[in-house]
């Protein structure tokens, strides 16, 4: 009883902090290591609480595993991340834990270098942007205002130049307002949309369909693999993965094959009816009826949509860059020429 109303009250408290991205990726490398090494699961997290930053973690964790709950809902108590609870819940039903952790670490690490990447891409243009802003901001209270005064009455190429540049900056500053209003609302409201809108959202706008098209399709080629591989048939598996509702595109999708198949459908079938879906999935399907050969082809599509995704966020990282100072660059040279044309046509008429 003490060790229930111990945590019933430590699952209670919504303030306790996740656990830093750099020590679940510490954690799960720790863990893994040692579960590799043959020793039981409980021992291994004892092990692992040797290091005092995730010692309270830990045990929060051997106490969830005391309960009998399994290791996945332990990890989603400790507020790890979702990454790393969905893999963790097919876990449950294979017993290769080891290398799933071993995964998960993997998977952490790589959107850890990546969102580093993005904000070495952007540090220096973000503040050059907000350089910008401020430059903006006193062109409006000061040059403008003063130009507009010294040509007033005038008919000339430099009163309409600052004319359209005072338009150009109120027409920049709505669209970046308008910008972060549609952002935060983007934020709170997709995940108050039905399934239905939000697949319907995703393919509408090409860069989201990309983005959500490698991800669900690696995420189901990756989870179908081992659940394959841990001896479950194909429907046993659909099932599965259509009951954990964390990713709710994938239980939605598995749902509407599992139908289908009930229905009389082909798998290749079932699965292109998935819109998100990507069509290499489908045509191992279309292609492959061995069951063996299918768990082979499913591990290579795997990787293979793992190295993509990499390949594909690098490319658009070194895009970001360039494309932003070009767009600074031609802004800068904008301000120049409405500063100094006023000028040199001033000089001229003297």
């Amino acid at each position: 009883m003490h060790l229930v109303s111990y945590l019933k009250k430590k699952f209670l408290r919504s303030k306790d902090p996740p656990l830093p991205i750099d020590h679940q990726i510490i954690f799960l490398h720790r863990l893994s290591h040692i579960l590799k090494k043959g020793y039981p699961l409980v021992e291994a997290l004892q092990m692992t609480g040797w290091d005092h930053r995730l010692k309270a973690k830990a045990d929060d964790m051997i106490l969830t595993l005391k309960l009998g709950e399994p290791f996945s809902t332990a990890c989603e108590r400790a507020r790890f991340s979702s990454t790393v609870t969905t893999f963790l819940y097919f876990s449950n039903f294979q017993d290769n834990l080891a290398e799933i952790i071993h995964q998960c670490r993997e998977l952490l690490q790589m959107k850890k270098d990546q969102k580093e990447k993005l904000f070495k891409v952007i540090r220096y243009p973000f503040l050059l942007f907000i350089f910008l802003i401020a430059a903006f901001i006193i062109m409006k209270k000061t040059v403008i205002p003063n130009f507009l005064l010294l040509f007033e009455g005038e008919d000339n190429k430099a009163l309409w130049l600052m004319i359209v540049i005072n338009y150009m900056m109120n027409i920049s500053g709505i669209v970046v307002i308008l910008f972060i209003i549609a952002a935060t609302s983007f934020k709170f409201i997709l995940p108050r949309l039905s399934i239905q809108k939000k697949l319907s959202l995703y393919e509408r706008f090409p860069p989201l369909k990309t983005y959500h098209s490698f991800n669900v399709s690696f995420l189901f080629t990756t989870h179908l693999y081992s659940l394959l591989q841990a001896g479950l048939t194909l429907k046993q598996a659909m099932e599965l993965i259509q009951g954990h509702h964390q990713h709710e595109i994938l239980a939605h999708y598995s749902q509407r094959i599992v139908l289908d198949l009930s229905e009389g459908k082909t798998t290749a079938s079932a699965i292109h009816s998935c819109s998100l879906f990507r069509n290499e999935l489908t045509d191992i399907f279309h292609h492959t009826n061995d069951m063996k050969a299918l768990q082979d082809e499913l591990e290579m599509l795997s990787e293979f949509f793992m190295e993509y995704m990499q390949e594909k966020i690098n490319s658009w990282l070194q895009m970001i860059q360039p494309v932003f100072f070009i767009g600074i660059a031609i802004v800068i040279v904008s301000i120049y020429a409405s500063i100094m044309l006023p000028l040199y046509h001033w000089m001229n008429q003297m």
